[in-house]
């Protein structure tokens, strides 16, 4: 990529950027920056792919996406948090062969701020700083069951969006699947954060108990996790969960 071309592309990254009320047509994008529409709708496209930017409510609108924070630095703790359980999700993936995401609690969501992929030709991508309802995915699952009964039951009264077919918006039967994860200290999602996607996630702790993280494994519906497998997973990842908060003591 050229010196021009990347000047162009930040040029758009910026329009995004300082959008009010987030989001801006290619008509205005081009405006702003004084580049021809097909340039910009090519560079948005590029940037799409990364997941820097993702296309508006507004058709033919776009706003900045949750690959733009690497824009944005990282916090010290949560940098070292990633520093120290990167090699251990390197090594759950060797193990595992499916993709690894490392996630934490933000408020009603959780957001990845790590992702290992597997060998595989077919792989599911989480997109670094990508943020999922709680009730979406296995690490959200995780988050969920951290939270006080009265929490619990404020985010299960709120409106629940469906993003897979197997998405549960049942306040009772969340509760359930809750109570589940309580229990049995791992959570497990089928077609909840996308068709054709399942889940199985396990908590990462503190020295007090406290929730440091998830790890979330994804893979397609049709091999993960196999009935045989599933054991494995569950031992696969509660090991490497253990040893990151081995490391973080």
């Amino acid at each position: 990529m050229g010196i021009q071309s990347v000047e162009r592309t930040f040029a758009v990254v910026g329009v995004l950027a300082g959008a009010d009320p987030g989001e801006v047509p290619v008509a205005g994008i081009a405006e702003a920056t004084a580049l021809p529409k097909s340039t910009v709708s090519r560079i948005l496209s590029t940037l799409g792919a990364l997941g820097v930017a993702v296309a508006g409510e507004t058709d033919g609108s776009y706003r900045l996406g949750p690959g733009a924070r690497v824009f944005a630095g990282r916090d010290p703790v949560e940098a070292e948090l990633v520093r120290t359980a990167h090699p251990v999700l390197v090594r759950a993936v060797e193990r595992l062969d499916e993709d690894l995401g490392l996630a934490i609690a933000d408020g009603d969501h959780v957001r990845y701020v790590d992702q290992v992929r597997s060998q595989r030709a077919v792989r599911i991508r989480v997109y670094v700083g990508e943020r999922t309802p709680l009730h979406t995915t296995a690490a959200g699952l995780v988050a969920l069951a951290e939270l006080a009964d009265d929490d619990l039951a404020s985010y299960l009264a709120s409106p629940l969006a469906r993003w897979g077919r197997g998405t549960s918006v049942d306040p009772l039967d969340l509760r359930t699947t809750v109570e589940a994860v309580r229990t049995n200290g791992v959570a497990w999602t089928n077609e909840a954060w996308a068709d054709g996607v399942n889940g199985a996630a396990v908590p990462v702790r503190d020295p007090d108990g406290g929730l440091v993280a998830v790890l979330n494994a994804f893979g397609p519906s049709y091999r993960f996790p196999t009935e045989r497998g599933r054991d494995e997973a569950a031992r696969c990842l509660a090991d490497a969960a253990d040893a990151i908060a081995r490391l973080l003591r």
